[in-house]
């Protein structure tokens, strides 16, 4: 498990030590197709003796980092605060469950702004702006202020461009968000990503892409850079999927194709698990598979993608989508015999060396999800009387002596 390191001299607590209340395991049997053979899922959740929490302690990690950085935001502790995002960024600090500390510290830093954008209250958010506004004048030359002026118009752009369609006055709407995403668009373009050694300021810049005229000619570009910079960073290819998508400026074919030289680009560091993070995002909002995924290279992705930081938040994501492609392909009967074959496989994989702490949190249909996940793998011997227990990095099966 990767921790997060001490930030310099900022006190950033952790979740890791803290203790977590037990989740409760109640399903709801909402949904069609969660039944279990010979079983209920409550007789098979009342088995199961492994860890299993409501939230799990890298969430609560990084919501911590943010909470900590928001309060020295508050606090005006802006030489400290410039200093620890550039080293996070260029360090390529990372938290528990892969993620970076450099963009949870922005958004703990950002976090007014978030509330009031929330809210739509664009006249606290405007006086957000002037505070980034100001710190970026008494830090001119710094790229971590550009970037927290940059990302916050961004930010407030974004939202004027969505409220516009119901907006009293749409054309001043959209006016502001242009004015916002042309002033973004010039004070990123002092700074140069690759010079800096900045992860952070390419994210800002792709960030930017969607909301200029010429986007759609960078993004792809711009989206290489930030994979240079960071070639671990699984973000990366979850941001740039969604631009992929046929709802956005991609299609099914393009997907495929970006998903593939993702993977030729990072393939050295990651494995597959470019891939399996392209179709992860892609399942995630569009509530299906892409007809392109290559089911086979997808299961091998998924197992790289749990490898690379071997956390138990990224093995309940990947439990978690494989139990759903599970009981999807169930449903669809012999036509979906192969990747149902496939899914099955790699669940067991899963469950039984790499998952030992349940996260409730990442289980779609929550105790339902994992009720069948488990009966799935373990049926056999809970029918036996077996008991779930934590064996080794995964879980395993015990029956109780009489």
């Amino acid at each position: 498990m990767l921790i997060t390191p001490s930030l310099l001299h900022v006190k950033t607590h952790t979740g890791r030590g803290r203790q977590e209340p037990a989740a409760r395991l109640r399903p709801q049997g909402a949904a069609e197709g969660y039944g279990l053979d010979g079983m209920t899922a409550e007789s098979v959740l009342e088995r199961l003796d492994a860890p299993a929490v409501a939230r799990g302690p890298e969430a609560t990690e990084w919501q911590c980092t943010r909470d900590d950085h928001a309060a020295m935001a508050d606090a005006g502790e802006w030489d400290d605060l410039l200093d620890v995002l550039r080293f996070a960024d260029q360090d390529r600090t990372m938290a528990s469950g892969g993620y970076r500390v450099a963009p949870l510290i922005s958004e703990g830093i950002r976090a007014r702004l978030f509330a009031a954008l929330d809210a739509g209250d664009f006249t606290a958010a405007e006086a957000e702006l002037a505070r980034f506004n100001a710190v970026q004048a008494m830090h001119p030359e710094d790229y971590a202020a550009a970037h927290l002026l940059a990302q916050a118009l961004i930010d407030i752009g974004a939202a004027k461009q969505g409220h516009a369609d119901r907006a009293d006055t749409p054309i001043k709407q959209l006016d502001e968000a242009a004015a916002h995403f042309s002033a973004a668009e010039s004070l990123l373009f002092q700074f140069d990503p690759i010079e800096e050694m900045s992860p952070l300021l390419a994210a800002t810049r792709y960030h930017l892409a969607r909301w200029i005229d010429d986007g759609r000619d960078l993004f792809r570009d711009w989206y290489e850079d930030w994979v240079d910079l960071d070639p671990e960073d699984a973000i990366i290819h979850a941001t740039h999927a969604v631009n992929m998508l046929p709802d956005a400026f991609g299609s099914v074919a393009g997907f495929e194709k970006a998903a593939r030289k993702a993977c030729s680009l990072t393939g050295s560091n990651t494995g597959k698990a470019a891939y399996a993070i392209f179709h992860l995002t892609a399942i995630e909002r569009l509530g299906a598979p892409l007809p392109s995924i290559d089911i086979a290279l997808f299961v091998q992705g998924l197992g790289d993608f749990q490898t690379a930081t071997g956390c138990q938040h990224r093995a309940n994501v990947a439990a978690n989508v494989l139990t759903e492609l599970l009981h999807d392909y169930r449903l669809a009967g012999p036509v979906a015999a192969y990747p149902l074959t496939k899914v099955r496989a790699a669940l067991s994989d899963v469950l039984w060396t790499r998952l030992h702490e349940i996260h409730l949190e990442s289980w779609e249909h929550g105790a339902d999800s994992l009720a069948l996940a488990l009966g799935e793998v373990f049926g056999p011997a809970l029918q036996r009387g077996a008991r779930i227990t934590r064996k080794g990095e995964g879980l395993g099966t015990r029956v109780p002596r009489a």
